[in-house]
This record gives C-alpha cells, sequence and structure tokens, in this order.
C-alpha cells in the first residue's frame, strides 16, 4: 500500500519543467500543472479510500473451542473490531434461512454452500448498517466494539447437534446455539463486560434476528449469572419476525411443518419459559409473535409489514396478480396485528428484507423518525435512572438510619420527590435534614443513656484521649500563630528603627560610590522590605493556610499533581444525544405496500424496471378509476401526482 506523504508540498511547476514534447521543447506549464496534479489527487483519494476501507474492516477470528464446527465440520469464527475506549459491544448475527431435511440441507449445500462452511471465509469483512464505524452512516454507534458473527449452521441459531447426521456423501452438524455462546464466552477476555457500566447490543437480520429472539435470555444468563459481570443486554431483531399462515399454495411445505421437522433435525434449544407455554407443540415458539410474551430482556423489533422472506416462506411467489397481492395484503394486516403487543417496534409498509447492514438504513424514516433514531430512544428508555444525586444519596444515609429507628416521626412519612421536580426535591430535602436534627436534639436521656452503655469502658476511655488530642492539638495551633504574629511586629519594629538611623546616616554622609558589597547589602533590603509589605497585605486567612500547607507538605502537590494531569486529558467523542422526537411504537398507518416515501425501491420481475406506486396498486387489483371517484379527482389528475400526495391521500381515506 502506499504511504502518505509527509513532506513539502511538491512544486508542480518545478516538475512540470522537467516535462519534454516529442520535438524537444517544453510542454505548456499550465497543462502539465493540470496533468500532474490531477494524477496526485487521485493517487492520493486513492491512499485515502485505502485507509478507510483498512479501517472499517472487521478481522477474522477463531473460536478457542475447535469442536465447535460449521454444518461440513470446518471451524466456525467472528469477525471483530476493537474500540479500546468503548464499554459498548454491538454482536451481529448473520441470516440465510435454513434447511430442515436431508433433501433441503443438500439443496442448500449445492446453491447456497457459503452458509455452511468456512471453507472460504476471507481474512477481513467489511459491513454496512449498525457495524460502521463511520458517524455519517452509524451516527450512535459507530464507536463502539463491533462484532460479526457468519452464519454457517442453517438452524437459526438453535441448534446443539454435535454428531453428524445424514448419508455418507453428506453428512450435517447443527450447532448454532454452541456457536453464539462460545463467541460470548470468548469475548469476555477481549473485554465484554470487564468493566462495570458494559452494554451487549446482540442484533441479528433474519435467521439471525430470530436467533436473537431465540437467545437472548439465555446469554444475558449466561453473562449476569453464571460468569457474574456487570453488563446490560439488550436484544435487536430485524426481519425476524414470521408468522405461521397456511401457504399460499396448498401444495407447498407450511413454515410451521418446516420448522417442526428443524427443530428435530437440529436438536433444536428453545427458552425454557416459551416451551412450557407450548407444551405439545414447542416449535412454535420459533415464531416471533408467540416467543416474545415469554422474553424478560428488552428487545427491540423491526419487520418490514410486507417480507420477502415471509413471501417465499408462504410460497405466494413473485406478486404480479390480483390473487397474490390480495393474499400479500392479507399477510400485511395479519402482521401488524401481531405486534400490537410489542413495546418497542419499527414496522414500515414496504416489501422488502433485512436493513440493520445496509449502508442507507439511516435514510428509512416513519412519521419523519430515522430507525437508527427510534433503537437510540429505545436503547435509552431501558436504561435504569437514578433517583437521586449522588451528594443527596450520601447526605440521605443518616435520615434512612433515623427513620428506621424511629418509624413514627414525620420524617419517616414523607413521600419521595417527584423526579421531574428538582426544585421540589432539594427543598424536601432539607426539611428531612431539619427534621432529622430535630429528632436527634429531642432524643430522650434514657435513649442517650442507652447508646452510652453500648461502648465498654475501654472504648470510653479511648473515645475520651482522642478528644483531648483534638484539644491539645487546636491549643498548639493558636500558639504558633500567636508566636508567628509577636515576630512580625517585632521585626517589623526592629526595620523601622533601622531604617530610621540609616535615612540620618545617609543624610549626614557625603554621596559616595557604592562597593560590591554594599550594593548586594542594600539589594537584599529591599527584598525584605518588598516582603515585608507583602506579609503586612496579605489576609489571615492566607497566613493559617500556609501553615497547614506546612503541617501537610505531601497532599498540596498530589492534588496539584491530579489537577495538572484532569486537565491534559482531551475530551472524548461522543455519540449524538437522545433525539428530541421519540416514539417506541412506529407502525405505518397506511396499509398499502410501498407506500412510504424511504421504502426501497421495488422492480417489476417481468421487465425488471422500476415500478410507480400507481402501477404498483394496478398489480395490486385496484380499480384506479374507483380510487379515483373516490379521492375526488380525474384520472389525469391521478396519473400526473406524485407518490408522496397520493400516499397522503390513500392514508387519509384509511384513517
Amino acid at each position: 500500500m502506499p504511504q502518505r506523504a509527509n513532506g513539502p508540498t511538491v512544486q508542480w511547476s518545478n516538475v512540470a519543467a522537467k516535462y519534454k514534447d516529442e520535438n524537444g521543447t517544453g510542454l505548456a506549464r499550465s497543462d502539465n500543472n493540470n496533468l500532474i496534479q490531477r494524477k496526485y489527487m487521485i493517487m492520493h483519494e486513492a491512499i485515502e479510500d485505502a485507509h478507510k476501507d483498512e479501517n472499517r474492516s472487521l478481522k477474522r477470528a477463531a473460536l478457542t473451542n475447535t469442536s465447535i464446527t460449521c454444518n461440513d465440520g470446518t471451524h466456525a469464527g467472528f469477525y471483530w473490531r476493537k474500540q479500546p475506549n468503548s464499554k459498548k459491544w454491538i454482536v451481529f448475527l448473520e441470516g440465510g434461512w435454513h434447511c430442515f431435511d436431508n433433501r433441503s440441507c443438500r439443496a442448500r449445500w449445492l446453491r447456497l454452500r457459503h452458509l455452511m462452511t468456512s471453507s472460504q471465509w476471507p481474512e477481513t469483512r467489511d459491513v454496512g448498517g449498525i457495524l460502521s464505524p463511520h458517524a455519517e452512516e452509524n451516527p450512535y454507534w459507530h464507536n463502539a466494539n463491533h462484532v460479526l458473527v457468519p452464519y454457517c449452521s442453517s438452524d437459526s441459531w438453535s441448534g446443539t447437534r454435535v454428531e453428524p447426521v445424514g448419508d455418507r456423501e453428506n453428512s450435517w452438524r447443527f450447532m448454532g446455539a454452541l456457536i453464539l455462546r462460545q463467541v460470548i464466552a470468548d469475548l469476555i477476555p477481549l473485554g465484554l463486560g470487564r468493566v462495570a457500566g458494559g452494554e451487549l447490543l446482540l442484533v441479528g437480520s433474519s435467521a439471525g434476528g430470530l436467533g436473537v429472539m431465540l437467545s437472548l435470555d439465555r446469554v444475558r444468563d449466561f453473562l449476569v449469572n453464571e460468569r457474574k459481570l456487570q453488563v446490560t443486554v439488550r436484544g435487536v431483531s430485524d426481519s425476524g419476525w414470521f408468522l405461521d399462515r397456511e401457504p399460499y399454495t396448498p401444495s407447498a411445505v407450511a413454515s410451521s411443518e418446516a420448522v417442526r421437522l428443524g427443530w428435530k433435525l437440529w436438536q433444536g434449544l428453545l427458552p425454557e419459559d416459551c416451551t412450557k407455554a407450548h407444551p405439545t407443540e414447542p416449535w412454535r415458539c420459533y415464531f416471533g409473535y408467540r416467543l416474545y410474551p415469554t422474553l424478560k430482556t428488552p428487545l427491540f423489533v423491526f419487520q418490514w409489514l410486507f417480507d420477502e422472506a415471509q413471501m417465499r416462506a408462504d410460497n405466494v411467489g413473485a406478486p404480479v396478480t390480483p390473487q397474490q397481492w390480495n393474499y400479500i395484503h392479507e399477510m400485511g394486516g395479519a402482521l401488524r396485528s401481531s405486534l400490537d403487543n410489542v413495546s418497542a417496534v419499527f414496522a414500515p409498509s414496504c416489501i422488502g428484507h433485512a436493513v440493520l447492514s445496509k449502508r442507507d438504513w439511516v435514510n428509512l424514516k416513519i412519521d419523519d423518525i430515522s430507525l437508527p433514531a427510534a433503537l437510540r430512544c429505545w436503547e435509552h428508555s431501558t436504561r435504569q435512572r437514578r433517583k437521586r444525586h449522588d451528594k443527596l444519596k450520601r447526605s440521605t444515609e443518616r435520615t434512612t438510619a433515623v427513620q428506621q429507628a424511629h418509624p413514627h416521626s414525620p420524617s419517616h412519612s414523607h413521600s419521595h420527590p417527584h423526579p421531574n421536580a428538582n426544585n421540589q426535591r432539594h427543598q424536601r430535602h432539607r426539611q428531612r435534614l431539619q427534621k432529622l436534627n430535630n429528632v436527634a436534639q429531642a432524643s430522650t436521656p434514657t435513649q442517650a443513656q442507652r447508646k452510652r452503655n453500648h461502648l465498654s469502658k475501654e472504648q470510653r476511655e479511648e473515645r475520651k484521649r482522642r478528644r483531648q488530642e483534638r484539644q491539645r492539638r487546636k491549643q498548639r495551633r493558636r500558639q504558633q500563630q500567636q508566636q508567628q504574629q509577636q515576630r512580625k511586629r517585632e521585626n517589623e519594629a526592629a526595620n523601622n528603627k533601622k531604617n530610621n538611623n540609616n535615612n540620618n546616616n545617609n543624610k549626614q554622609r557625603r554621596r559616595q560610590p557604592l562597593t560590591a558589597e554594599q550594593q548586594l547589602q542594600r539589594k537584599q533590603q529591599r527584598q525584605q522590605r518588598r516582603y515585608q509589605l507583602v506579609m503586612q497585605k496579605e489576609p489571615k486567612k492566607d497566613v493559617q493556610q500556609k501553615e497547614l500547607q506546612q503541617e501537610q507538605p505531601m497532599e498540596e502537590p498530589q492534588k496539584r499533581r491530579a489537577s495538572n494531569s484532569a486537565s491534559k486529558l482531551k475530551p472524548r467523542q461522543r455519540v449524538p444525544r437522545v433525539p428530541e422526537k421519540c416514539n417506541l411504537r412506529l407502525l405505518e398507518r397506511c396499509s398499502w405496500p410501498q407506500c412510504n416515501h424511504s421504502c426501497p425501491t421495488l422492480t417489476n420481475p417481468l421487465t425488471g424496471e422500476e415500478m410507480r406506486f400507481l402501477e404498483l396498486l394496478t398489480s395490486f387489483g385496484l380499480d384506479i378509476e374507483a380510487v379515483a371517484a373516490a379521492l375526488g379527482v380525474d384520472m389525469l389528475t391521478l396519473n400526473n401526482m406524485d407518490r408522496t400526495e397520493l400516499v397522503n391521500l390513500l392514508t387519509q381515506q384509511v384513517s
């Protein structure tokens, strides 16, 4: 890789002068300048791009437990990028559907071999979206520790089958759950949860999004309860919220039947609380709307209302007929209804699949709230709030103790301050302290005597000795101050008398040149007079502070060094604050596919061209003339209407 130039700027005129044309004459200086400058600009841009690619690449790492493998027995692993100054970790689980029997696994090996083996994994990976290290592409998590776990187990990250299964030619292992557990365990020595306040965001797309829901509580239990680490665990599921509907084609294998067969083949590990809720059909836990109510760890759900993977699972095919569009529209309504009990959801009315690893994920919006902003708001809402400031917490410890000792005191019945009323909180805190003093003063002699009786004779003598020692130190300090003041007054009187004598002698003596010794003596006298003037003007408080500095000579230099080191610290690069506009439940109001203006573009499967929204509605089976009549416009106006206006009209009609 070419190195970045650190030397002086190249003089384009000097370089151009060396170039000659075919006849030996000098080339035009301006043309040479432009030509050479363009070449150097291209070279520097290439260097910048190379450095940028190098900085954003994730490096490959193998699992410490080599017995945990992909489907074909090759070693599993992960890619990661370390950020030393961050306590936050993002672990991303890749997706890629699954296989559920020998036939489907053989077909997967022939067509999607990279999802079953690690033999062709590169040394570095470049992934965008929420794993990007650049703020313009990943505004809130660009400076986190990023981990990418490739998908090579074909079991939605739930398998525990160690022994190979299949025929002689093709035998497979399914260890998705074991791979994820080992990745989390290997990240602990690398820094995960080693510092208090650590955070883990478990993210996944498609089958990885389903794997997040299946593994979230188990990962949290492993880190917090088993390893005793102080780390907050959250989950984000991207396009992993599937429905167990009947397929569009009756002869096709239903999605519920596929996961039922796969659960046995993979020896799938499912959350215990969910299997208790579905004891006769535990494989139903592979469907998000059945699994979500049993989860204990915070989860954010992103889901396209018209998910392409759900269409493939239902075998609906490319939507080109009115019947297909009707089925898809019903699917969108069913998916919307299944998200009713989800506390944090982002569901645009688009046709698509997966988004968190795409570089343009920041452009997706609902009600002018982008997906990264919605995620940031949810993440902030799940953090624990401190009810009191640290200073208030320390100062109220005595109040709590008195309230426990005197349950009938007025301060005990005082209610907690409202978290948003800061002035009221401080006022009530002062009232509690005043009541504490009143209670202490109102203590009866019997109580005081009982408290003294708790101390032994040796303890009482020790306390008396300490009190006498404190009094002696105070007395010595007063004597030292008095002695210093007395010496200062004597020195002032002596100096004044000496100065008067010197002035009289100087008047009597004739002016004669001073010797070197006399000049040095006069200089010392001037310095001494200046010092005395400063001491006279110096307040008494400063004198006491100097005395304390003499008594404690080691404390001040340490404090000074600490302050100097603190001032040298550079401010850390921080992520933007929580957006002002937050909403944890963002579901598209419009029920038409592709009615969100930020949806990915959709192409016509027959022509390969991008479909206009009106063309999409026509293929959906709508009577466009009836739509125009319902909207109160003519066909010409409807055809010339842009997408935003048409969507707004349709949304108003639906609402």
